[in-house]
């Protein structure tokens, strides 16, 4: 560095604070293109805008997405140089982008002229995000909605199990459920539906009421929440961030969304991402994309810091100063040393000459003064004690596998990973209620009277009830008729006639037709028999009432069963405490159930009481620990253990028998702790200073940091750590 650079650095002035960096962000949906602007801000990654829309085919994306990034920069004075891709699952094949869709986001990135950073499979980022927001692998079906198609995420224990995407029918159970019997390979389903996207909050309580339980492998009615309708992207983002520093979190604030004219969409341990990375050369010559990781990128790409070049050991001006006064005080204060010393020396110390100087009580004091240091200095040596707790880095290993609890097993088999099951059950009476939503017409059908003319030569008889119609308003006949045959007369041929009163088959004032109306009967061409109104019809009227649909109480019963079962779970884990209780696992009976209104009664709300017998089978979670450890004990790596009480353990169901037996998923995820030789840290750190002994504890292998406690207290400048390494206890641990 030459003197300029020095002189620089020094002065405080011109110093510049540390550039954030910005990204961008683009999900590319079945039919809706979703684009962000995010920035990590120390170990916080946050979206700071958002915008969406339709795209028509591939050969618009381009287009949308410049229109998108656009809308999210707004009039923000920054040029952010990097983009992140989500891409639905048919992109993907074998973990790699598909040679077409390869094409597409090359001739994107080049047209925008900027970097792109990774791409990942949506589907992989929301299992990622959802995870790192629930803190465990999740189990679920996750369903994403757009305008005209739906996709259908399973995942279990955080490894993802399928994609399907169709197009949107009627109805939103009914799609749902076409697209999960498309999972043959799946053989029970996870009783949770996290649903995102288009309209997605609307649709909660019509999923509500859905029949689930009549064609799909559910244990019990599923749990369904609603994600934020910006979930996918909010994924992508923080898929993208997680490669920068795995340490990132995802910080939930507004995001402002830009408006469009369209309709918008806002949107384990095994995480399949698929990344680009750009090459210089081929940048230049002709954008290629390879196959990367993003995490290498961000670390390639220098960031200027200037909090580096300041600490090069020069001062500032300030501290030069300072350091200069000090000097010249030094030098004052050694001046008067050297005089001090100059005296002394004029007459030499006389050990002898000095006792024989004192009086007896002075050497009294002075013996005393002299055995109060010893006793000091020994209790300083002697009676010292310290505590210290060592924080270490431990080592995660993650493994899965199916385990059985069986009521009949006593001892836990550890080859055929079973474990001992307690067959448990409980009943739970509750009630809720809910409003009703249903709509029905109600009021009186209109009334009046026919003629009806016979035109064939045979008599016509009809029964009570036969339906007669005036265009698309239908009555019915009040009694029977029977029309006489035609016969000839003076003037032509006479139609035989009859009159009878008829009614309305609906209620309302559209069936008050006027007198002459040309009416057609059942089963009868207007040749042979015909009608006409005579007078006219009067009486009906309607209006439009709340009721109790069918969809209503399927709703309000779905509710109840989960408050129910969560009930259920809560008491017999409190009965009992040292089992394991998955609530996932317990089968249901109803045993009562009673609304306080029928379906199409007309209310406001209802209610329904209910009473269910739950069933189970529980475990012991030390149990499935000992599995564990027969599944990690080939894995430690010397200089570790395994800590099996810090292990920690998921269940997912797969399947609960009649005779009891739980087959289920457990993910472990076991801890190993490295060993740690006490005697050698004793041996390092006795006898020194508190600093000294961090410093050296900081220094090793696998160690984070450690906390020390030294009694008795004293003031830092004089304490030590005994000099008895019995004296010094050392606790291992997690930070």
């Amino acid at each position: 560095m030459s003197f300029l650079s020095n002189l620089a650095n020094l002065l405080p002035i011109g110093k510049k604070e540390e550039t954030k960096e910005y990204f961008f962000a683009l999900n590319i949906g079945t039919e809706t293109l979703t684009a962000a602007l995010w920035v990590i801000e120390g170990l916080n990654l946050k979206i700071l805008e958002t915008a969406s829309d339709n795209y028509s085919s591939n050969d618009d994306i381009a287009t949308v997405t410049d229109k998108l990034l656009d809308q999210v920069l707004g009039l923000k004075e920054i040029e952010p140089q990097k983009i992140l891709f989500g891409v639905p699952n048919s992109w993907i094949a074998d973990e790699n982008l598909k040679d077409e869709y390869l094409k597409i986001l090359k001739s994107l990135v080049k047209e925008l002229e900027l970097v792109p950073m990774a791409y990942v499979a949506t589907s992989h980022a929301l299992i990622h995000f959802l995870e790192k927001q629930e803190g465990v692998p999740t189990t679920a079906i996750l369903v994403g909605f757009e305008k005209q198609h739906l996709t259908v995420i399973v995942v279990r224990a955080g490894k993802l199990d399928g994609v399907r995407v169709i197009a949107r029918g009627e109805t939103a159970g009914s799609d749902i459920e076409k697209a999960l019997l498309a999972f043959t390979d799946v053989e029970t389903l996870p009783s949770k539906i996290l649903i995102y996207g288009e309209q997605a909050e609307n649709l909660k309580s019509q999923l509500l009421s859905f029949s689930w339980m009549s064609k799909l492998s559910f244990l019990h009615l599923p749990k369904i929440d609603v994600l934020g309708d910006d979930a996918p992207i909010k994924s992508v983002c923080l898929a993208g961030g997680s490669e920068i520093n795995s340490d990132i979190k995802f910080t939930e604030q507004h995001i402002q969304k830009s408006p469009v004219k369209s309709t918008l969409i806002d949107t384990g341990e095994e995480e399949v991402k698929n990344k680009i990375e750009v090459d210089d050369s081929a940048a230049q010559e002709n954008f290629g994309f390879v196959v990367g990781d993003v995490s290498n990128q961000e670390r390639s790409v220098p960031i200027e810091s200037e909090s580096e070049n300041q600490e090069t050991g020069e001062l500032e001006e300030p501290e030069k100063l300072e350091r200069e006064k000090e000097l010249v005080v030094s030098q004052e204060h050694a001046l008067e040393v050297e005089d001090f010393e100059q005296e002394t020396h004029k007459e030499k110390f006389n050990l002898k000459r000095f006792i024989l100087k004192q009086n007896f009580t002075t050497m009294t004091i002075i013996i005393g003064v002299i055995l109060a240091l010893v006793l000091i200095g020994g209790a300083y040596v002697f009676l010292p004690k310290a505590n210290m707790k060592i924080f270490v880095e431990p080592k995660i290993v993650e493994r899965d596998t199916q385990v059985v609890a069986d009521p009949n097993q006593k001892t836990v088999n550890e080859d055929g990973k079973i474990i001992p099951g307690q067959i448990i059950e409980t009943e739970v009476s509750g009630s809720a209620k809910d409003s009703a939503s249903g709509k029905r017409q109600i009021g009186d059908p209109a009334k009046g009277t026919i003629v009806l003319y016979n035109k064939t030569l045979d008599s016509i008889s009809l029964s009570k009830g036969t339906q007669i119609s005036k265009g698309s308003i239908k009555f019915t006949l009040d009694t029977s008729a029977t029309i006489a045959s035609s016969s000839a007369s003076d003037t032509g041929i006479a139609f035989g006639k009859v009159n009878t009163t008829v009614t309305a088959v609906a209620v309302g004032a559209d069936g008050n037709i006027s007198s002459g109306a040309d009416i057609t009967i059942a089963g009868y061409s207007s040749d042979k028999l015909t009608a006409k109104s005579e007078g006219n019809f009067s009486g009906g009227t309607s209006k439009d009432v709340t009721v109790v649909s069918s969809e209503d109480t399927q709703r309000l019963l779905a509710k109840l069963s989960s408050d129910l079962r969560q009930q259920a779970q809560q008491k017999l884990q409190e009965k009992y405490p040292n089992k394991k209780i998955l609530e996932e696992a317990l089968s249901e009976q109803i045993i009562s159930k009673s609304y306080n209104k029928n379906i199409n009664d007309q209310a406001s709300e209802f209610s329904l009481n209910m009473t269910i017998r739950y069933k189970g089978t529980a475990f012991d979670d030390n149990d499935l620990k000992l599995i564990v450890s027969k599944l990690v004990d080939m894995q430690v790596p010397e200089g570790f253990k395994l800590d099996i009480s810090a292990t920690e353990t998921q269940a997912d169901v797969s399947k609960l028998e009649k005779d009891g037996k739980l087959i289920f998923l457990a993910r472990f995820k076991a801890k190993l702790i490295p060993k740690i030789d006490m005697d050698k840290i004793k041996d390092k750190i006795k006898f020194k200073s508190y600093s000294e002994a961090t410093n050296i504890i900081k220094e090793m292998e696998n160690v984070l940091g450690s906390e020390i406690n030294i009694t008795p207290a004293l003031p830092k400048a004089i304490q030590r750590l005994p000099i008895l390494s019995k004296n010094i206890t050392i606790e291992v641990g997690l930070k």
